[in-house]
């Protein structure tokens, strides 16, 4: 057997994971092309770095209005890597996009093994390429940081092993360590993974790691701070009134593809498949969630479900595809017993 012949049916099999590989070494470059052009950290990104600073220098906290309520995930990482190379923020700059990338690459491996490789690598594409989750990505930010967690607490959860459970209880931890509110993602996860399951011993075990990592998050930011607030007073506002903010703005945050995921729920076939239920209570809790609030709609509020968007814009179109292929196949019993 020549090499020729070893290496087709590699490629024929594996043709979408080299199709993603190039399209993920494409994006990186772009994105990093991007980075490099931010010469001055916007507001947020400046006070999580005087935060880092002052992690570091046993000082209080004076980014922001309200201290306290800063995830302090982000902070100590930047205190971390400051350890390391000295402080620069340049080098911070260049490090947040890593998580959107690792998010990107988690996503597309989950999604692979259950829904096949296109349409991971439709789902993850279309993440990566959200202009909301491009442009953030950019910046010294939470949005890349709890992006990555929330995926990898999914990851994790969609898991059959008893171990990986144990390391969710931690990944969510670490999600409410990097934006408070994305908690409440995080916990829908939770909580539907578990329904599906039907195993209280996968659901104790993840429990058993969540609860001392939060724990440990709000004891040391009350020992550092003398207080602590879970939520951003502007951001605490919440009202039965829903805005209709996110709905009538959804074609410039999420683009053409939102179209797709109302025809999602028109198929039996959503419904049938278990697997299915994680993303669409994910996309309906967080949409309500956000749009209770009374203060502030921001599209860069939908960075962290922007996956569970693009989930049900890409099984709409497989659902679509599978009624064309029944047709075919119908068409094609028809005409052989009509030509006979």
């Amino acid at each position: 057997m020549t090499k020729k012949t070893q290496i087709w049916p590699f490629l024929k099999y594996h043709k979408i994971d080299i199709l993603f590989t190039i399209f993920f070494v494409a994006f990186s470059v772009f994105l990093y092309s991007h980075v490099s052009k931010v010469v001055v950290p916007p507001s947020d990104a400046a006070d999580y770095l005087v935060n880092a600073r002052n992690w570091l220098s046993n000082t209080p906290l004076e980014g922001g209005t309200s201290p306290e309520t800063r995830a302090p995930l982000i902070s100590w990482i930047i205190a971390g890597v400051w350890l390391l190379t000295g402080e620069n923020w340049i080098a911070i700059n260049y490090l947040m996009p890593i998580f959107t990338l690792a998010a990107g690459i988690l996503l597309y491996i989950l999604l692979r093994k259950q829904k096949g490789s296109l349409f991971a690598f439709g789902v993850s594409a279309l993440t990566m390429l959200n202009p909301q989750v491009f442009f953030w990505s950019t910046h010294i930010l939470t949005e890349s940081l709890s992006l990555f967690f929330l995926i990898l607490s999914l990851y994790l959860l969609k898991s059959e092993k008893e171990s990986h459970w144990l390391l969710a209880g931690i990944a969510i931890g670490l999600t409410f360590a990097s934006r408070y509110p994305i908690f409440i993602q995080s916990l829908t996860i939770f909580v539907i993974e578990v329904i599906i399951r039907k195993n209280p011993k996968l659901a104790i075990k993840t429990i058993m790691t969540a609860i001392p990592v939060i724990t440990l998050v709000v004891l040391v930011v009350v020992i550092k701070t003398g207080t602590f607030a879970g939520v951003a007073e502007p951001n605490s506002h919440f009202t039965l009134l829903l805005s209709t903010f996110y709905l009538e703005n959804s074609i410039y945050i999420w683009g053409y593809a939102f179209f797709l995921v109302p025809i999602a729920f028109l198929f039996k076939k959503t419904y049938s498949d278990p697997y299915n239920y994680t993303f669409i209570a994910w996309f309906i809790v967080s949409l309500i969630f956000w749009s209770a609030n009374s203060m502030f709609q921001l599209p860069r509020y939908t960075i962290q479900y922007s996956p569970a968007i693009y989930y049900l814009a890409i099984l709409a179109i497989e659902n679509i595809r599978n009624i064309n292929i029944t047709k075919e196949s119908l068409y094609g019993v028809i005409k052989r017993f009509t030509t006979k």
